[in-house]
């Protein structure tokens, strides 16, 4: 299947998610999406169930105190939105890795464009936060000893300076092809 054909069942699948409100629809769908990984289906179910944990757990945690104190709240909603987040996401890792997303997007170029300007930026904070991180390293951080106090300061703002600077280069870059109004 091409990609342009994943991207809209992707899209209609996240419309469906959002709009259906049955946990046997969302199981379903978890189970369809994990089978339809074949290799990598533990993969990116870890993956989505790390990031599940990692982002829902505060909305999970107030919600239960919520519902200790108010009285009609639906223990329901919680676990719905939880699959529905656990389904969205491992639909999100699958179209991730079966398709070539700049390719999906190339029938509109401003897409395409700026999914070429925001990868780009991606891969520069990455590459950005593993210098950062070898340089504390290299300064005898590490994850057995402590950082110094006086060693934070100075990094991050090197750190936030040179994210600022690289933000407004590619700020200028799409404002110079007609692509921001500003």
């Amino acid at each position: 299947m091409n990609e342009k054909r994943w991207l809209f069942l992707y899209l209609s699948g996240v419309l469906f998610l959002g709009v259906v409100h049955n946990e046997f629809v969302m199981l379903l769908s978890i189970a369809f999406t994990f089978f339809l990984n074949k290799k990598a289906k533990f993969r990116i179910l870890f993956k989505a169930l790390f990031v599940i944990l990692f982002f829902n757990a505060t909305v999970t945690i107030s919600y239960l105190v919520y519902s200790f104190f108010e009285a009609s709240a639906n223990p329901y909603a919680l676990v719905l939105i939880n699959l529905r987040a656990l389904a969205i996401t491992m639909l999100t890792f699958t179209l991730i890795h079966n398709i070539n997303i700049h390719k999906a997007l190339e029938f509109h170029p401003f897409s395409s464009i700026l999914y070429s300007f925001t990868y780009a930026q991606i891969i520069l904070l990455k590459s950005m936060l593993n210098d950062y991180y070898n340089g504390l390293k290299s300064r005898g951080a590490s994850f057995k000893q402590q950082i110094n106090k006086e060693q934070l300061p100075p990094l991050f703002a090197t750190l936030f300076g040179t994210m600022l600077h690289k933000s407004n280069e590619q700020t200028m870059a799409l404002k110079s092809r007609g692509l921001l109004d500003g």
